[in-house]
C-alpha cells in the first residue's frame, strides 16, 4: 500500500465528511478572501504582511486544526489501527493522511493570494521563496497537528486541544509583523508561525539586498522546531484508542 493509494482513500473520506470538508476547504478559503478586503487588514502595512496573515490563517485552519480533528476521528474509528497493521510503512501512512489536506490548502493559497495580488496591484518579488514559505509552514503545521492529535481523544475534543497550539502559532505569525532586532528577534523566530510571516513578507515585498541573509535564520530555526515537533509526535502518537 503506497502513500498515493492512502492519499486517494483519505481524500474520499474527507469528501464524505461535511464537517471536515467545511473546516478544511470552505472556511479557510472564505476567511482568506475576506481578509483581502477587510478594513482591519487594510492597515497591515504592505501586501506582503497581508499575504503572510492570509497564509497563516489558511495553514492554521486547513492543516493544523483539520489534521488534529481528522486523526482523532480516524483513531476512534480504528482506521489508524488497521493502517498500522497493514504492510504500509509509517512514512507512507503519514504522507497519505497529510497530503490531501496539504493539497487542499495549497489550492486555497493560490486562489487567495491571486485575489490579494489583484486587490493590491502587486505580485511576489520572489515567487520561489513564497513556495518555500508554504512548504515550511505546511510541514510545521502537519507536525504540530500529529503532536496535538496524540493528546486528543475525539474529534469533539480537538476543539479544545488545538487552542494552545493555535494561540502560539498566531502569536508567532502576528508578532513578527512588528520589527525587532537583537536576541529578542532571534528567539521570536523560533516561535511556530514566525518564520512563515518573515519568509512570506520577504517573498512578496522583497529586500534591498539579497534575501538569503534575511531568511537564513528564521528558516533554520523553524526547520529545527518542526523536526523537534515531528520527533516528539512520533514518540507519543497513539494509533488506537486507549483501552
Amino acid at each position: 500500500m503506497t502513500a498515493l493509494t492512502l492519499a486517494a482513500a483519505e481524500t474520499r473520506l474527507i469528501l464524505r465528511n461535511r464537517t471536515v470538508l467545511v473546516t478544511a476547504a470552505i472556511l479557510p478559503l472564505l476567511l482568506g478572501i475576506s481578509l483581502a478586503n477587510s478594513p482591519v487588514t487594510a492597515g497591515a502595512g504592505t501586501a506582503g504582511a497581508l499575504a503572510a496573515t492570509q497564509l497563516a490563517m489558511l495553514l492554521m485552519f486547513g492543516l493544523f486544526m483539520t489534521i488534529t480533528m481528522t486523526l482523532a476521528a480516524r483513531r476512534q474509528q480504528l482506521y489508524l489501527k488497521r493502517l498500522r497493521t497493514s504492510p504500509a510503512s509509517t512514512a507512507s501512512i503519514v504522507a497519505g493522511l497529510a497530503s490531501p489536506l496539504a493539497l487542499i490548502t495549497l489550492v486555497q493559497t493560490a486562489i487567495v493570494l491571486a485575489v490579494t495580488a489583484w486587490e493590491s496591484g502587486s505580485a511576489p518579488a520572489h515567487p520561489e521563496l513564497l513556495v518555500l514559505a508554504f512548504a515550511n509552514g505546511a510541514v510545521t503545521m502537519a507536525a504540530f497537528g500529529f503532536l496535538t492529535a496524540s493528546f486528543t481523544r475525539s474529534p469533539e475534543a480537538a476543539q479544545i486541544t488545538v487552542i494552545p497550539g493555535a494561540a502560539v502559532f498566531m502569536i508567532g505569525a502576528f508578532w513578527t509583523l512588528v520589527p525587532m532586532d537583537g536576541p529578542g528577534g532571534v528567539l521570536r523566530s523560533a516561535i511556530p508561525g514566525a518564520a512563515l510571516t518573515e519568509l512570506t513578507t520577504v517573498a512578496w515585498d522583497g529586500t534591498p539586498d539579497g534575501y538569503l541573509a534575511a531568511i537564513a535564520q528564521p528558516l533554520l530555526l523553524s526547520t529545527a522546531v518542526a523536526v523537534a515537533a515531528a520527533l516528539v509526535a512520533a514518540r507519543l502518537f497513539r494509533w488506537q484508542p486507549r483501552s
